[in-house]
């Protein structure tokens, strides 16, 4: 990391010590240039690869439920556009309503 991405904190425990700029006060070609994924799903995705040993097939396979980025490790958000009827409807549900229309 290069210094102009750094400041001296001026309050707190970090007072007087460098720290990294408010990314907002940073030019977004240079966040660009330095590889920061555009969108926050982006960079989950690009951490969980990283988790992962750099596979992609390794983040998909992830079994750590309890990781705050589970979910998202795939690149898109599940809760962005479901309804609460969605929600509800699960795989077996469906599997029984679809047999059931069929009898």
């Amino acid at each position: 990391m290069t210094d102009r991405y750094l400041e001296l904190a001026t309050s707190g425990d970090a007072a007087g010590k460098k720290v990294g700029r408010l990314p907002r006060s940073i030019p977004l070609q240079d966040l660009r240039d330095l590889g920061h994924p555009a969108s926050p799903i982006k960079a989950i995705r690009a951490k969980c690869i990283e988790c992962s040993g750099g596979s992609m097939a390794e983040a998909r396979l992830c079994h750590l439920t309890h990781c705050a980025l589970w979910a998202f490790r795939m690149g898109h958000n599940p809760f962005f556009g479901k309804t609460s009827e969605a929600e509800a409807e699960t795989p077996t549900n469906h599997a029984e309503s679809s047999s059931d229309s069929s009898a």
